[in-house]
């Protein structure tokens, strides 16, 4: 029996289960998160959750980072929010806010990064 006969057997079982393994539907994972049209598609990610907090990078409408942890509802779509400094910026309903919860994100994992939770957009 050539090499090639005992390896097909093989092959078609992890195939197989490859296969019939389930996909992860949409939610499951981490959201994402991006700016807002009504911040100026500006959302600044930081290296502490605090306005102080080295600037890593500036996040457009169009560009996303991914959350750190699962979403626990909908008012938390990147997990538990972190209590740092206070900012503000203009909220989901286009009314201005000041709030201290910043989101974990994994823009420079394994080290922290945070976004602000009232200024972000969040996907699935």
């Amino acid at each position: 029996m050539s090499k090639f006969a005992k390896v097909l057997p093989v092959l078609a079982v992890v195939g197989m289960s490859l296969v019939g393994a389930p996909a992860a539907s949409a939610g499951e994972g981490p959201a994402l998160v991006h700016a807002t049209v009504t911040n100026g598609c500006k959302l600044n990610v930081r290296a502490e959750p605090q306005l102080s907090g080295q600037l890593l990078a500036t996040l457009s409408c169009d560009s996303y980072t991914t959350c750190l942890n699962l979403p626990i509802n909908p008012e938390e779509p990147c997990g538990k929010p972190v209590v740092g400094g206070e900012y503000s910026c203009v909220g989901g309903k286009n009314l201005q806010v000041k709030d201290n919860r910043w989101a974990e994100v994994t823009w420079r994992a394994p080290k922290p990064a945070y976004v602000a939770v009232a200024c972000a957009s969040f996907r699935d």
